[in-house]
């Protein structure tokens, strides 16, 4: 089953726009400026990883844990993210592969190994119990409508941010209103964001880490708070490679260097 809609991939690069400005491109201009530079921000490589969701208790120790995989491979419109949720066993639970192109997206949804499709889960429920939505994995609202700064802050102590708002698309409403990044201009980056219903926060996601590809960032660990229920998870990244890597071994150490913000 598909499901149409603006999305956005954490691994995903800027995609290429014709002459017709998408829907996302209305707005604050300088929102518009800094949502732009965060997706161009991105690899542009393609990639596969390794990565586990988490639910902590109260002391921070897992109380769950899920491991998950990840593949990202151009297209000649875009990009097309895959997803595979893993059992115990190393088999597949759960699939959703993401088709970009343009402003537009494809959902699609399958279970069991081999995987067999299936009806699209609630985007915004927890994925096997580790408090991690497909919609915190996706990071879709990266391309939602209208983006708008509506403050600045110093977070940890180290990035300046701009505060972005930026509303829910219709056809998700019914998990989410709004959703509010704090972008740091220096880097090109989201290091958090929360999660608005009603008129409060329901969630956080917090950057603790980061990964260096190509002098690029992305998310390397994540943790997301769960106002509403109270608990914590995290998403870390383990294994990451690119794809096919034309690169030699300096270049590559060079492109695998840590990072330090």
């Amino acid at each position: 089953m598909k499901k149409k809609g603006r999305i956005w991939r954490v691994f995903v690069v800027a995609l290429c726009l014709g002459s017709v400005a998408p829907a996302w491109a209305t707005g604050d201009a300088e929102a518009l400026r800094l949502m732009e530079q965060v997706r161009h921000s991105l690899p542009d490589v393609p990639l596969s990883l390794d990565a586990s969701l988490r639910l902590l208790d109260s002391s921070g120790r897992p109380l769950k844990t899920v491991s998950a995989e990840a593949q990202l491979t151009r297209t000649d419109d875009g990009s097309v993210a895959r997803y595979r949720i893993l059992d115990a066993f190393g088999s597949v639970r759960d699939e959703m592969s993401i088709t970009l192109g343009g402003a537009q997206a494809d959902f699609s949804y399958a279970t069991g190994d081999p995987p067999e499709s299936a009806p699209l889960p609630d985007l915004f429920a927890s994925i096997a119990g580790t408090g991690v939505s497909w919609m915190e994995l996706s990071f879709s609202f990266f391309w939602w409508e209208h983006p708008r700064i509506i403050g600045s802050e110093k977070v940890a102590n180290r990035w300046e941010c701009q505060i972005i708002a930026l509303d829910c698309p219709p056809e998700y409403e019914s998990g989410w209103s709004e959703v509010r990044l704090w972008v740091a201009p220096a880097y090109g980056a989201v290091v958090r964001g929360e999660a608005w219903r009603d008129g409060r926060a329901i969630k956080r996601f917090e950057v603790l880490a980061v990964r260096k590809l190509r002098q690029v960032y992305m998310i390397g660990d994540m943790e997301i708070r769960d106002f509403e229920n109270g608990t914590r998870s995290r998403l870390k990244v383990g294994r990451l490679e690119m794809i096919s890597p034309d690169y030699t071994p300096e270049q590559l150490q060079e492109l695998y260097a840590p990072v330090v913000w």
